[in-house]
């Protein structure tokens, strides 16, 4: 940029004189001419006035000239007018040169906001990048979510419809889809939601987004989101309605109108209260159990039966309880119960693993198991088979708490685990861990290490010694490399891969966690280059004193 202007900038209307000492002195007229303008903005700017920088001259900066020839020059009378070359130009002329020397070392981004172009530094841009990438990603995350649970719920009513949930509620959801058939699940909309709120994640998780198909996928996402939600929304209150008009209808037996308040209850909780479905499940099974144990008690009283106000009471209260834990059970309450049972998972399958992983590793893996879907199953399972051990206790006056709960599922679980996927997978990790660990640091790591430092080693001991050296002494180094550092990586590494899983791997994939692990430990990296700097230097020294 040439920091000149041509002809002068300020006040038309000037009111200063030629310098009377300099012969035929007189000054060219103000012109105001838009690059000038913008010249003489900027060198205000970079003198610490706050100043827009545009080609216009107007009152502003008449009066911000004024300012500066005031304070800077010590005018009495200023003028508000720059003229080329004269004292207030060169007054303010090093701190603009200074300004435009800074900028020019500073890397700049041309971008959009708001519809309008402008500049931002490389650091500023990258900050912009990462906001809007975590802001997308969150967005998709939401909608994948969201989607997932709708996918969770409407496989619930498919396998209830299908009588894995027994023949009664079967036989409900065979009268609610026969009295209306919106009632149906909405499968083509919640599915397509989550294909492209997952591929969203895709695009916007890589380290480099490609921006413009972010942006048409973020839009696509968010059209088959928004119509997901208007599709499952209208499949809920489908669903309400027809229970709630099949009850006033009277349009089911007895018992099946029982099963019937239990799914419009739990729907209408869901929607109502926003409870998760499990929560809601739960509430429902033993309010009706409730209402269902109470209406038998009272059958018994009016057939003459012997029934007692207190033995009644004790009934019901059985009844519902039981109904409640099964109806949790079969909500899958597995997260809120598997807390805690990591460690003991851990501790039963530790003495019994073939390969060595620590006690740290072995938690991590099953903290984790345990909160995928298959530990969530498992959980629920075991919690299903611990309702029906503890009824003798609850008929004799007491309920289990959470404590006894646990502990039983724990027994159930510990009792079977090393013949689950989930155990064998570790076991199978642990076994090879080792010596598949110090193959990949051997085979793999320490090559690409060596390589990226070929550059600095050519220059301390020149291409002909780097070449030789590494020909003869390669292998060599990798086996040293490798066999030093195996212990403390690989084990760091088996707790990064347990942490990177979610329990649903098998042995192979948690060796290429591992295997990743130990490729992104920038310590372990810088450890290698000191390793393999040091060979070179003692194999060089060998082999300059031979020659």
């Amino acid at each position: 940029m040439a920091l000149k202007i041509s002809a002068p900038v300020g006040d038309k209307t000037r009111i200063t004189k030629p310098d009377p000492k300099k012969k035929n002195a007189k000054f060219k007229p103000v012109q105001n001419k838009p690059g000038d303008v913008e010249l003489v903005r900027l060198m205000l700017k970079a003198n610490g006035y706050a100043i827009a920088v545009n080609g216009k001259c107007d009152a502003g900066l008449i009066k911000t000239i004024r300012d500066f020839q005031k304070k800077k020059l010590g005018f009495k009378k200023p003028d508000g007018i720059v003229d080329p070359g004269m004292r207030t130009w060169n007054a303010g002329l090093p701190k603009l040169a200074a300004q435009v020397s800074a900028d020019a070392k500073v890397e700049v981004y041309e971008v959009y906001e708001g519809g309008k172009k402008k500049l931002v530094t490389k650091k500023e841009y990258e900050a912009g990048v990462k906001a809007l990438q975590k802001e997308v990603l969150s967005k998709a995350n939401k909608m994948y979510s969201e989607a997932e649970v709708w996918v969770d719920i409407c496989n619930d009513i498919e396998k209830t419809r299908q009588a894995q949930d027994g023949l009664m509620n079967a036989l409900v959801e065979f009268a609610v889809s026969t009295v209306n058939d919106t009632t149906d699940p909405p499968w083509t909309d919640i599915l397509n939601a989550r294909s492209e709120a997952s591929f969203l994640k895709t695009l916007a998780g890589k380290s480099s987004p490609d921006w413009n198909k972010v942006y048409k996928q973020d839009q696509k996402a968010t059209k088959a989101y928004n119509k997901a939600v208007k599709s499952y929304k209208k499949f809920i209150q489908a669903r309400i309605s027809t229970a709630g008009s099949m009850l006033s209808g009277l349009e089911v037996v007895r018992d099946t109108s029982f099963a019937t308040v239990e799914a419009y209850m739990t729907a209408r909780l869901v929607v109502t209260k926003g409870m998760t479905p499990a929560k809601a499940n739960a509430v429902a099974a033993a309010s009706t159990e409730a209402l269902k144990s109470g209406a038998g008690q009272f059958g018994e009283y009016l057939a003459g039966n012997k029934v007692t106000w207190d033995g009644a009471a004790k009934k019901v209260f059985i009844d519902s309880f039981i109904a409640g834990l099964a109806g949790a059970a079969g909500g899958k309450l597995g997260d809120a119960l598997s807390k805690g049972l990591a460690a003991k998972l851990a501790a039963a399958v530790l003495p019994k693993l073939t390969g060595n992983i620590s006690k740290k590793a072995a938690e991590a893996f099953f903290k984790r198991f345990l909160t995928s879907k298959a530990g969530e199953a498992l959980v629920t399972n075991a919690l299903k088979e611990t309702i029906g051990l503890m009824k003798p206790m609850i008929e004799k006056g007491r309920a289990p708490n959470l404590k006894e709960v646990k502990e039983a599922v724990a027994k159930t679980l510990t009792a079977g685990i090393m013949s689950h996927a989930s155990a064998k997978a570790l076991e199978g990790f642990t076994k090879k861990l080792p010596g598949a660990g110090e193959a990949f640091l051997r085979k793999t790591m320490a090559p690409k290490v060596m390589e990226s430092m070929r550059g600095d080693l050519v220059k301390l001991y020149g291409a002909d010694t780097f070449d030789t050296l590494a020909s003869k002494h390669a292998g060599e180094i990798y086996v040293k490399v490798a066999e030093s550092l195996t212990g403390k990586a690989i084990e760091k590494a088996a707790v990064d891969a347990v942490n990177a899983s979610d329990g649903s791997q098998n042995a192979g994939q948690m060796q290429k966690l591992a295997n990743d692990a130990m490729r992104k430990d920038a310590e372990l990296r810088k450890k290698m280059q000191n390793m393999i700097k040091a060979e070179f230097a003692r194999k060089a020294k060998v082999m300059k004193k031979a020659a």
